[in-house]
This record gives C-alpha cells, structure tokens and sequence, in this order.
C-alpha cells in the first residue's frame, strides 16, 4: 500500500481520459469528491423532504445552505459573522503555534534527558490520559472568559501529539551517522541541527497536523464553556433556540476553517521536508 505522500505526488500527474486528453490527477480527485458531496447533499434532502428524518431533529441540506450563504456574505461583508469567524479562527491559530512551541520543548528535554523522561513521562501521558474538557470550567475561573481560556484549552488538548512526535522524531536518528559524525569531532549542538532535527522533522510535521485539528476541537470547547464570540458560542446558542440550521452552518464553517488551516501546513511539509516528497517521487516511478 502506497503511503499518503506518494498520493500526494501522484494527484499532479495527468491521466489519459477515453478520449485521449490528458486531465490532472488532483482534478480527478477534486471531482470525485465533489461527486461524493453531492450525492450526500442529496440523500440528506431526500430523506429530510420526504418526512422521513423530521426536521426539528435534522434541518434540510437547502435551508442549512442557504443560512451558509448568507454567513459567508456577512464575513465577506464585515457583519456580526465575521467576529465570530475570527475570533474562532485566532483562537484556534494561537493555540496551534502554543502547542507547537510548549510540545517541541517538552519533546525534545524529555528525548535528550532520560533521567528527566523516566520521571516526568508517566505524568506526561497520565495528564493525556485526563479527558481535558474536565478543566474547561477550571480554564475559565482561572483565566477569565475571554480568549485566554480557550487558546490555553487548545494547547492543552494539541500539545502532547506534538509531544509524543518530537520524541519519535529525535529518536529515529541513524546510529550509524550518529557515529560518523561524533568520530569527526561534530558537536552536540551540530549532531542536533544537523542530523538528529532533518531526521525528526517528518515526525515532527505528523504531529503538527494532527495538532493543528485538535486546536480547533479545544477553541470550540472552551467557546461552548464561556463567552460570547466565536462559532463554538454560535452553535451553542443555535442549538438552545433550536435553530439548528444556524447550528449546522456554524458546523459547516468550522469545518472549512480545520481543512483550509490543515492544507496549510501540509503545504508548509512539502515545502520544509522537500526531501521527503522528492524521495516518494521517486518511488512511485
């Protein structure tokens, strides 16, 4: 079975269609799964219409669209959305860059400190193991109602990907070069900036993309804990007056938020671990 990577090098082949005409292989992709969309769109109208799914448990796909429509001219437009949009989208950002920098750090003492990981790792993993939505409310005492609590909740929830990634990374440096390099004098600092961080940063980058996700899931807990702003605060108060068009639309937002911010930093990867991509390339010929 062909890696992620490698899918991704082959999306921008071209393809002989029946006639042949030489279509891409990222818009084949693209069409497929826009076919998918629709089809799904059309089953959720189906069996809305048709009475068979009652309305006040799942809205139909044409009202939630259209309540969609109308958020996204509000965000373009600078209306009440597009607070909420940005508030949402800040939170889940700052939250993503805390991770990144608290998870990196954590990783990289506990990789190169064995005394420090065998007494701190239990309580690493221990804390991961705590369901953190249980601290939601303690965020809020302590850190107000503001955005604080929800980037801290959000960096709570990222870090330990992050966390667990980095000493994965550092971890699978090469003995042999490791050893190449110590027996022509290299430094530590050289051995990590030159070896041991290129070999950890595709660990690094799997853990930056499952982070930046969970980002987002910890910025709508801590809006659905307290405040007024953000997407998670909209469909929160959507589901209370049982508007649950506006609910799902605020859904549909959210979700293009994660896959857009997502895409980003798996174009960063291929840009930073370019060696990666190149090697994938090569073997998928």
């Amino acid at each position: 079975m062909r890696s992620n990577a490698v899918a991704e090098v082959d999306e921008g082949r071209p393809t002989a269609t029946a006639d042949g005409s030489r279509v891409p292989s990222w818009a084949r992709t693209v069409g497929l799964q826009l076919t998918v969309l629709v089809l799904l769109l059309g089953m959720w109208e189906a069996l809305t219409a048709s009475g068979l799914i009652a309305d006040y448990l799942l809205p139909r796909a044409s009202d939630v669209l259209v309540v969609l429509r109308q958020n996204i001219l509000e965000i373009i437009a600078g209306g009440r959305m597009r607070g909420h949009f940005v508030t949402t989208l800040i939170e889940i950002v700052l939250g993503f860059f805390g991770s990144v920098v608290i998870g990196v750090a954590i990783g990289a003492v506990l990789s190169e400190l064995k005394l420090v990981q065998r007494a701190l790792l239990p309580y690493v993993v221990a804390a991961n193991a705590t369901p953190r939505i249980a601290f939601a409310p303690l965020f809020v005492i302590w850190f107000g109602f503001g955005n604080l609590s929800k980037i801290v909740m959000a960096i709570a929830i990222a870090a330990f990907p992050v966390i667990i990634n980095t000493m994965a990374g550092l971890a699978a440096t090469d003995r042999d070069a490791l050893r190449l390099m110590r027996s022509l004098g290299a430094t530590r600092t050289q051995i990590l900036w030159r070896l041991r961080v290129p070999t950890a940063l595709p660990y690094l980058f799997a853990g930056f993309e499952t982070a930046i996700l969970f980002s987002a899931v910890g910025a709508v807990i801590g809006e659905f804990m307290g405040g007024d702003q953000g997407l998670g605060y909209v469909t929160l108060l959507a589901q209370e007056l049982f508007r649950l068009d506006d609910a799902f639309a605020a859904i549909v937002l959210l979700s293009i938020q994660g896959f857009v911010l997502h895409r980003l930093v798996v174009i960063v990867r291929k840009k930073v671990v370019f060696w990666q991509v190149e090697q994938d390339a090569r073997t998928a010929k």
